[in-house]
Formats: structure tokens, C-alpha cells, sequence
């Protein structure tokens, strides 16, 4: 049974990850993954977009703000099984957005799956610190995460 994406952001708390179209996004662009980040302020979610993109966005970074280029965080299939190939999780630029708001962004005409629950504490400790170092992401952004 399919749920539909408004009444599954109600039930998104904590670190999860997402495989959905953002409406948002070029629409040439694939479905990416995006990582949800635990917050504070529990009727909105936190995302980050996972990107296999590598060469490209680290490029970006290095061009435009180099200490911004160590807030991306590095995974391949051994940190993130479902992952094909090495990618980076954009921690410069997460989304915040009300979950009520959330089924806006997801293109109705691509599958929607929440792929996994299970994230390895190492990869959420270096996703927050990312966050918080960031150069780019607002403070009021940094001050909402709860993670110890």
C-alpha cells in the first residue's frame, strides 16, 4: 500500500533517507536521495541531498567557497548499502521545509520511497558536524538540530 509523501513526513523524525524527484530541482534532474537531519522544531524536516555528482560539486565548492568543499561528506555503498556508486551528502545547503508543506516538492509522476531508517552513527555525527561548520548554512538552521 502506498502512503501518500504528506502523511509519511508526519511520521519522519530523526535521520532517515528519502529517494524522491524534487519539484524544485531542474526538471532534467533525476530522483536523488536526501537525508532527513533530526530537528528541533518537530512539525518541519531537515534535508540534505545526496549526490553522486562528485567531481562536479566539489569542484563547485572549491571555486565559490573552499571552506564550504569540507562540509561535504563523503559515503559509497559500505557506509550507505543502497548507494551504486561513491557519492557526497550536501551538508552546505539543507532544506528546511514544514512537513506539511513537503508533498509539494515531491514530483507525483516518480516513485517516493523512504529507503532506510538506518543510518551509521558515524556518518550522523559527520553529517551534523558538517552542518554546523558549514560557512554557507544559517545559524537559526545550525541552532535546530538536536543531535548530541
Amino acid at each position: 500500500m502506498d502512503f501518500p509523501p504528506n502523511y509519511i513526513a508526519k511520521t519522519l523524525s530523526g535521520f532517515c533517507v528519502c529517494y524522491f524527484k524534487n519539484t524544485t530541482h531542474d526538471p532534467e534532474a533525476p530522483p536523488h536521495y536526501h537525508i532527513t537531519v533530526p530537528i528541533s522544531d518537530d512539525s518541519s524536516l531537515l534535508l540534505c541531498i545526496i549526490t553522486s555528482q562528485v567531481e562536479n560539486k566539489a569542484w563547485y565548492y572549491h571555486k565559490t567557497n573552499e571552506e564550504a568543499e569540507s562540509c561535504l561528506v563523503s559515503v559509497d555503498k559500505h557506509d550507505l548499502p543502497f548507494l551504486k556508486r561513491k557519492s557526497l551528502i550536501d551538508c552546505n545547503q539543507p532544506v528546511l521545509i514544514h512537513k506539511n508543506k513537503f508533498s509539494k516538492i515531491i514530483d507525483p509522476d516518480h516513485k517516493f520511497e523512504v529507503v532506510t531508517r538506518n543510518i551509521p552513527k558515524e556518518i550522523k555525527k559527520k553529517i551534523v558536524k558538517a552542518i554546523k561548520d558549514s560557512p554557507i548554512v544559517k545559524p537559526f538552521i545550525k541552532k535546530l538540530i538536536k543531535f548530541p
